[in-house]
């Protein structure tokens, strides 16, 4: 097996997205990682992006470079890149800071709430991982807070 990399970016949208392009935001990114042997996860919240990409690091550089074509966001900011010991995320998944808007939107959320668990019990954590338990808590306190 290739040796495993991760990857951690974060973005902003590059405007306001539909409920109906994060779906497909959400369908093409998932069965082209899943083609290319990419797991990870991507968080979505107040016109922001975080993702990490877990796989060969042939494969994650390749599906980093066809996101930093994607029009749908910019100011793409690169946190972290590395080797790692093994998968934190076997598939990808995606999660939602504010309250998904669709029914696909929900059950990639059901299926990123069943997965988080893997963050708090992992022994051995990437740089990557502990972005990942970062950007979801931080944003998810931001989603809480009033907005003045």
């Amino acid at each position: 097996m290739a040796d495993l990399y991760n990857l951690a970016y974060i973005s902003e949208t590059a405007r306001d997205l539909l409920s109906a392009e994060i779906d497909g935001i959400l369908l093409d990114a998932r069965m082209f990682n899943a083609s290319h042997g990419v797991g990870g996860v991507l968080f979505y919240g107040n016109e922001r992006f975080f993702q990490l990409l877990e796989g060969s690091k042939e494969s994650v550089l390749h599906v980093f470079d066809r996101i930093k074509l994607a029009k749908s966001h910019q100011n793409i900011n690169v946190l972290s890149q590395s080797p790692i010991p093994d998968r934190s995320f076997a598939s990808w998944h995606m999660g939602f800071i504010e309250n998904p808007g669709s029914a696909i939107q929900e059950l990639a959320q059901a299926a990123w709430i069943d997965s988080f668990p893997v963050t708090r019990t992992r022994t051995e954590k990437s740089e990557g991982l502990g972005m990942v338990l970062y950007y979801w808590n931080k944003w998810l306190a931001e989603a809480a807070r009033p907005v003045p």
